[in-house]
């Protein structure tokens, strides 16, 4: 019997998405954003280089934790992959950013656009996990 090993390749290139589209999808909704979040653009570049260490951080960490979970669920293709990790983003993402942002008094919108990113970014890598898998020996 085949057992599923964690791709580091794939990793690679979700840790790299994970950059990328939220950067992309946080271009699209920057005013939006800034918006609701009550910040001006010079809020936004005094953050320093910290936020994006952490999403690096985030990133790998994440990667690794979906594909040890998807090893030990044995997701066989992307399908079951992108289906797996779309109803993880809406459970564990999307619906968190909702009810942070209720508690806070923060707009309901704001879930939207920070969960949003979310469910593009772990769908894609489920798709990823689930179809570009590796084999032990």
């Amino acid at each position: 019997m085949k057992t599923l090993k964690i791709n580091h390749w794939a990793i690679l290139v979700i840790v790299v998405l994970g950059q990328v589209i939220p950067a992309l999808w946080y271009g699209m909704f920057a005013e939006t954003w800034m918006r609701l979040n009550n910040l001006t653009e010079a809020d936004v570049m005094s953050g320093g280089s910290t936020p994006y260490i952490s999403s690096v951080v985030t990133a790998v960490v994440f990667a690794y934790v979906l594909a040890w979970l998807f090893k030990r669920m044995n997701v066989g293709s992307a399908a079951d992959g992108a289906k797996t990790a779309f109803i993880m983003a809406v459970s564990f993402s999307l619906l968190m950013h909702m009810t942070v942002n209720f508690f806070s008094m923060r707009p309901y919108g704001l879930a939207w656009v920070d969960g949003g990113a979310d469910l593009v970014v772990w769908t894609l890598a489920g798709t990823i996990l689930g179809g570009w898998r590796k084999y032990e020996n």
